[in-house]
């Protein structure tokens, strides 16, 4: 500023050298109706160069207004800013009291961060204050409607950490209603499912979760595990299996965690043969252990066939200790104990266990080798 009245004092001088120094400087003659001006053209440059400056000032004095409200709001915006910040400083040191107090004293103002509202509002959360938690969720959703699922995404997973499971279904709802591809909710959606069970209300997203989730490899275990639960809660009511498993996706239901709770539906209400015309089919594309252990339980066809495509798998995968294991259990149900010991040691070559080495030790007592029975228990409990 004080450069400009510098210059502008610095031209002054300099036109009105110009007049009195030069003879012959020209003039300027303005006429007007009946009325004129005349000047020498040093003076009347210096005359426009005055009328600018007069309106700049004027253009100056007749915003200072705007300009001291910017500057005022900027000033309050600053310093709720610092409160902030100091705020969440104070709930990284577990002080969520003294944080919430410290935001509140700033909440009246206008203008107002997402992130001071969503402190106020988390602090209030772990300090367990349920109208003040309501309150500050209010006033968030108020200032930013258009926010309202990123600012209900993040009650939900306070919810979820405090166990309040309930409620953060009914969040996660509310906000999938408004837009049933949401990935974040879907993906929280699985993390609930985790920690609770599915149930027919929400298997309904299934589809969605897998369509629009974006399931990472963790979140998809997460998931799988969670339908286990679902489908083994209704393998005793073969309609209610049924209806359960239409609800699956079809992009999960070649999953052998999930299978397994099929074939076991199948084999609780005697569909044995069903069962074993899916596994014969679904194991050589998986070689899955849990697959694998299930053909065992089998009870249709007879043990004889049964056997036989054991003894096909394990000429196909020669070190596979699955199936040496599936041989092994398979002829110790048909009573070929000396084929049960040769198939188990080839499994306990390939994979030792304490349960595959106590199995191999009953084996030895059917067959009388108890010295045999006494070294393999042995060598069992140093497994453990």
């Amino acid at each position: 500023m004080r450069s400009k009245i510098l210059f502008f004092f610095t031209i002054i001088i300099i036109g009105l050298g110009v007049h009195y120094l030069i003879e012959d400087n020209g003039y300027v003659l303005i006429e007007f109706l009946t009325y004129s001006v005349e000047a020498s053209l040093p003076v009347f440059l210096l005359l426009l160069i005055v009328l600018y400056f007069l309106v700049r000032v004027l253009s100056l004095i007749w915003s200072s207004p705007k300009y001291l409200k910017e500057r005022l709001n900027q000033k309050r915006e600053k310093k709720a800013n610092q409160k902030t910040h100091e705020a969440m400083i104070l709930m990284s040191q577990g002080n969520f009291s003294k944080a919430e107090r410290k935001l509140r004293s700033i909440s009246s103002e206008i203008s107002l961060s997402i992130d001071t509202y969503l402190a106020g509002f988390t602090a209030a959360h772990y300090m367990e204050e349920q109208e003040l938690r309501s309150d500050w969720l209010a006033k968030s959703l108020d200032a930013y409607p258009k926010l309202e699922s990123y600012i209900n995404l993040k009650n939900t997973k306070l919810l979820l950490e405090s166990e309040q499971y309930i409620e953060a279904w009914n969040v996660l709802e509310h906000i999938l209603i408004a837009d049933n591809k949401n990935t974040s909710a879907l993906r929280l959606m699985v993390d609930l499912f985790s920690k609770t069970s599915i149930d027919d209300s929400m298997a309904h997203y299934l589809p969605a979760i897998i369509g629009h989730g974006s399931l990472n490899k963790a979140l998809k275990e997460k998931l799988i595990v969670s339908l286990q639960k679902f489908l083994n809660g209704c393998t005793d009511n073969q309609e209610l299996f049924t209806k359960s498993w239409l609800t699956i996706p079809k992009e999960l239901k070649s999953q052998p965690e999930l299978l397994l709770c099929k074939y076991r539906s199948m084999m609780n209400h005697d569909e044995h043969a069903i069962a074993e015309k899916e596994l014969r089919k679904t194991i050589p594309k998986t070689w899955n252990s849990s697959l694998i252990e299930i053909y065992e339980l089998l009870n249709n066809p007879d043990l004889a066939t049964l056997s036989r495509r054991a003894d096909l798998w394990t000429e196909e995968r020669p070190r596979d200790a699955n199936l040496w294991l599936l041989s092994s259990r398979l002829a110790k149900r048909d009573g070929l104990w000396s084929k049960s010991k040769q198939c188990m040691e080839r499994s306990i070559e390939y994979l030792p266990t304490v349960e595959k080495y106590n199995e191999l030790g009953l084996i030895f007592l059917e067959l009388g080798q108890k010295e045999d029975a006494v070294e393999v228990l042995h060598k069992a409990k140093n497994l453990i």
